[in-house]
C-alpha cells in the first residue's frame, strides 16, 4: 500500500479549488462510516463500493458535487448512529471514479477538511449528513517540529536502506507541519481508534508531539532496541 501510495501521490494533479468547494458545501452530503477506516485531510483513500446504496451514493455525488464525508463506525459501542458513530470526520473529493465489469465501484477521496457531524438524515438508501467545517489551531513551533519530524524520517529510510522501498516515507520538504502530521497519521499509526484521536485533535503542536513519538518508537523497534510489542499495546497512549 504504501508503495502504491508513494507513487499516486507523486503523479497527483488536483485540478479544482478547494477552498470555493469548502465555502459552497452544500446543505446535505452523503456519509459513508467505515470500522476500521480514518480518514485524514491531504490523504487519499481508495475505495472499492459493492453494496447497491453506497453505490448509488457515488452516482449520485458523481451527478452533482463529487463530495463525500467519511466517519469511523465503531459497532461495538452499540445499536444505534448516535452510539456508534464518531461526531468528527473527514470531507473528501472524488478524484477518481472507475467502475469494473463486475459492477463494483473503485474510488479515490482526497481528504479536504476536518468535520464535525451536526445531524444526520435517513431518506435515502445511504445516509447523509448536515456537517460543520473544523478549523485547527497553529502552532508557533512549526518550523522545529517539521525539521524534528523529518529528521526523523530519514532516520527511519536509512535503516531500510538495502531491505525494502515498500515502507519507506516519502515527504516532500514543502508539505506544511499539518499536511506532515495527517499524512503520518494516516499511515503510520496502526489502530484505528489512535487514528482517530489524532484526527480529532485541532491542536497542530499536540499532533506532531503525538507523531513524534510514534516515529521514535517505531525506529526503536527497527533498530532492534526494544521488543516488538504485542498485539495489546498501542503506540499512542
Amino acid at each position: 500500500y504504501n508503495t502504491w501510495y508513494n507513487n499516486y501521490m507523486k503523479t497527483l494533479f488536483l485540478d479544482f479549488d478547494e477552498d470555493k468547494i469548502i465555502n459552497t458545501i452544500p446543505e446535505r452530503l452523503p456519509l459513508f462510516p467505515l470500522d476500521n477506516v480514518v480518514f485524514f485531510p491531504n490523504t487519499i483513500l481508495p475505495l472499492h463500493i459493492f453494496e447497491e446504496r453506497y453505490k448509488q451514493m457515488i452516482i449520485d455525488s458523481s451527478n452533482s458535487h463529487n463530495l463525500i464525508c467519511m466517519t469511523l463506525l465503531n459497532p461495538e459501542l452499540g445499536d444505534d448512529d448516535q452510539q456508534t458513530l464518531s461526531n468528527t470526520g473527514c470531507i473528501g473529493r472524488i478524484i477518481n471514479n472507475e467502475e469494473a465489469d463486475d459492477g463494483k465501484k473503485n474510488i479515490i477521496l482526497y481528504g479536504l477538511r476536518r468535520i464535525e457531524i451536526t445531524k444526520l438524515f435517513y431518506d435515502k438508501p445511504y445516509r447523509e449528513a448536515k456537517i460543520k467545517i473544523i478549523e485547527t489551531s497553529p502552532t508557533n513551533n512549526s518550523e522545529a517540529f517539521k525539521k524534528r519530524i523529518i529528521e526523523l524520517i530519514n532516520k527511519w529510510n536509512l535503516l531500510l536502506d538495502g531491505y525494502t522501498d515498500d515502507y519507506k516515507i516519502k515527504i516532500e520538504n514543502s508539505y506544511t507541519l499539518s499536511k506532515i502530521t495527517d499524512t503520518l497519521s494516516s499511515s503510520m499509526v496502526s489502530k484505528a481508534l489512535d487514528r482517530q484521536i489524532l484526527l480529532e485533535e485541532l491542536d497542530e503542536g499536540i499532533r506532531a508531539e503525538k507523531i513524534i513519538d510514534v516515529l521514535e518508537s517505531r525506529i526503536e523497534i527497527l533498530s532492534g532496541k526494544i521488543e516488538i510489542p504485542d498485539s495489546e499495546s498501542t503506540l499512542i497512549n
